[in-house]
């Protein structure tokens, strides 16, 4: 017969394990994201949904399990800001992106700063001097302020062309926008003698919402050679409000570079391409419809995987993005890039998770599984897989094309997402027929009225 100490003692013993069990169990990791099955499937698989011994490796490197929630782009946002703004840290690693969320959560705080994270803890996976500096400067707000995301895959702008089809009629990769004008024209008069009806010259994105202003904010900087959104170019909330700066919609600064934007798109992209969204700028590429892609030339890249078009997938080329009168090139930036909650509870197991995320090893297997040269990392970049498919020639002009960008083409404002929704509408209105002036003067009002009432002219 056991002693009654005996019992007592197996008792606390397994008391303590059960204790130990639970609060294992409460350390989960948890990320949310969009691109299910595209991002990150050696960890959760091609459907998103799956626990791959990978996965299980990383869990025990970290002591917590990982858990992932997908959903669109635009639920997943809303969710971001519902968690953000709840402060739940139900999320502990989050959807930042670099061209609304960084701007309107670290404007408000919302997200753990991560600078002292690389002193603190040193990740093995993730080296800051091997990412190209201008991918983590976007992710800095105010610029040059606290570093609040880490970018997966990322792009800055291009031109991706039909060489066949540049040989075709005796063109070269236009340098400038007065280039660029001519090579357009020159395609479309060449399409309409050869009685080719069924491609166009270009293809852009036009419709209605955000998506075109990533493209559109571009035209304008090569054309002002300033951010032309606010009065003197400024583009913090800080400066705006300091010096009363009044948006400048419809100064000629602005005007220059949307109505080319707008003037391509109506007289040499295809027909519908004021409701084009990414996705059917990549088909209609895919499919052969058009002679070039611009400025976010990734999209082409992505096309390449999808095409069955022998044409396209032989005769693509990429060229640097043009040089507007200004003497600065047409802008397309983004970065894919995640933060950490600041109201997340395991903080350093989700840094650990977030360098696993964005580091050189899961950047290696995205260049390996979609070969598009978008990578974060110079080491990635001159990868022998993406070299040996696109030479290195080409891998020198995607690294020149992400050294010459400017993150800060447009202002890093939190209220960002706003007009970026209503200067592509615009944008997209005036594909769609309506006369430029009247579109921007609304644009304008409605600018206006938003930065009162947002508290930047009390």
């Amino acid at each position: 017969m056991k002693s009654k100490g005996f019992v007592v003692m197996v008792m606390v013993i397994v008391l303590i394990l059960a204790s130990f069990q639970v609060a294992t169990a409460k350390e989960t990791i948890r990320i949310l994201a969009f691109a299910q099955g595209f991002a990150w499937p050696e960890l959760f698989g091609p459907k998103g949904t799956e626990r791959t011994e990978l996965l299980g490796k990383l869990e025990t490197e970290v002591g917590a399990r990982v858990e992932i929630e997908w959903g669109d782009e635009t639920a997943v946002r809303q969710k971001v800001l519902t968690d953000l703004i709840a402060g739940t840290g139900r999320y502990d690693i989050l959807l930042v992106g670099s061209a609304q969320g960084v701007q309107a959560y670290g404007h408000g705080k919302f997200l753990e700063p991560l600078d002292d994270y690389f002193k603190k803890h040193p990740s093995k996976y993730f080296d800051p001097n091997d990412v190209f500096g201008k991918y983590l400067d976007a992710n800095r707000m105010p610029p040059g302020g606290p570093l609040y995301a880490l970018p997966y895959y990322s792009f800055g702008a291009g031109i991706m062309y039909r060489k066949d089809l540049f040989d075709k009629y005796g063109l070269q990769p236009p340098k400038t926008t007065d280039e660029l004008m001519d090579v357009l024209a020159k395609l479309k008069a060449g399409f309409k003698k050869d009685g080719m009806k069924d491609i166009y010259a270009v293809t852009m994105r036009g419709a209605p919402g955000e998506e075109p202003t990533l493209d559109l904010g571009g035209f304008v900087y090569a054309n002002a050679g300033y951010p032309a959104w606010f009065e003197g170019g400024l583009v913090t909330a800080a400066d705006i409000k300091k010096n009363k700066a009044k948006p400048i919609f419809t100064s000629d600064d602005f005007k220059a570079g949307f109505k080319m934007f707008v003037d391509i798109c109506k007289q040499y992209g295809p027909p519908g391409i004021s409701s084009h969204t990414w996705v059917d700028m990549m088909n209609t590429y895919a499919a052969g419809k058009a002679a070039i892609l611009m400025p976010s030339a990734i999209n082409a890249y992505a096309a390449l995987g999808i095409s069955e078009n022998p044409d396209v997938k032989n005769n693509t080329r990429f060229a640097k993005s043009p040089v507007g009168p200004s003497g600065k090139e047409i802008q397309s930036f983004w970065t894919f890039s995640m933060g950490i909650n600041r109201d997340s509870k395991n903080k350093v197991k989700a840094w650990k998770v977030l360098t696993y995320l964005t580091g050189k090893s899961a950047m290696q297997a995205f260049a390996d599984r979609t070969q598009w040269p978008n990578v974060t990392m110079k080491s990635v970049m001159y990868s022998d897989v993406l070299v040996k498919k696109y030479g290195m020639e080409e891998i020198k002009l995607n690294e020149e094309s992400v050294a010459d960008a400017n993150p800060y083409y447009f202002p890093y404002i939190p209220e960002l997402a706003e007009f970026s929704d209503k200067i592509g509408t615009a944008a997209s209105n005036a594909i769609a027929g309506k006369d430029i002036d009247p579109v921007l003067n609304k644009l304008n009002t409605w600018a206006l009225e938003r930065m009162f009432r947002g508290g930047y002219y009390d």
